[in-house]
This record gives C-alpha cells, sequence and structure tokens, in this order.
C-alpha cells in the first residue's frame, strides 16, 4: 500500500499529460485553421487588388484612346476646313468649265 500514494500520483501525472497533449492538440487545430482563414483572407485580397488595378488600367487605356481619337478628329476636321477654304473659290470656275463643255459638246437642247 505504500506504492499506492505513487501510484495514485504517476496516474495523475498522466492524466494531466494526456489532458495537456489534447489541450495543445486542439490549439494546433485552432491556430491552423486561423492561419488557413488567413491564407484564404490573403488570397481573396490580393484577387480583388489585381482586378481592381486591371480595371483602373484599362479605364486609363479607354480615356486615353478616347483623348488621342478627340485630338485626331479635331486636327482632321482643322485640316478639311482649311482645305475647303482654300478650295471655295475654286468650284463656281469648274462648275462654269463643265456647262461650258456640256454645252459645247450638246448644245444647249
Amino acid at each position: 500500500m505504500a506504492d499506492n500514494p505513487t501510484i495514485a500520483e504517476i496516474k495523475a501525472a498522466e492524466i494531466q499529460a494526456a489532458n495537456a497533449v489534447q489541450k495543445a492538440k486542439e490549439d494546433a487545430v485552432k491556430k491552423f485553421n486561423r492561419a488557413s482563414a488567413d491564407a484564404e483572407n490573403s488570397l481573396k485580397e490580393a484577387r480583388q487588388n489585381a482586378a481592381r488595378n486591371f480595371r483602373d488600367r484599362i479605364r486609363k487605356a479607354e480615356e486615353e484612346a478616347e483623348t488621342k481619337a478627340k485630338e485626331v478628329l479635331s486636327k482632321r476636321e482643322a485640316e478639311a476646313k482649311a482645305f475647303y477654304d482654300t478650295n471655295k473659290n475654286k468650284i463656281q470656275a469648274a462648275a462654269s468649265f463643265i456647262t461650258e463643255e456640256v454645252m459645247k459638246k450638246y448644245g444647249s437642247s
């Protein structure tokens, strides 16, 4: 019976050790789950940032293209107006020349 207190102490220590191991396993599972959730959130956030960055770059490219198109259109309109202004006085002379040639060839009937 002298050994009974020692055996009881050993059993109590085993139970305490088993409880400590169980608690450590539970803590490890919790930490693993938290780490997994953090990793998923980081991945989700990275994907959202990438998509946002892509949309922003597309929007900027479209704005730059629109600005460039307006500049080209404005330049072409100015060139067309200058061409018209330069040649508008020649229209009456060309029309008269064509009318005279037709009249000479086909007559006035």
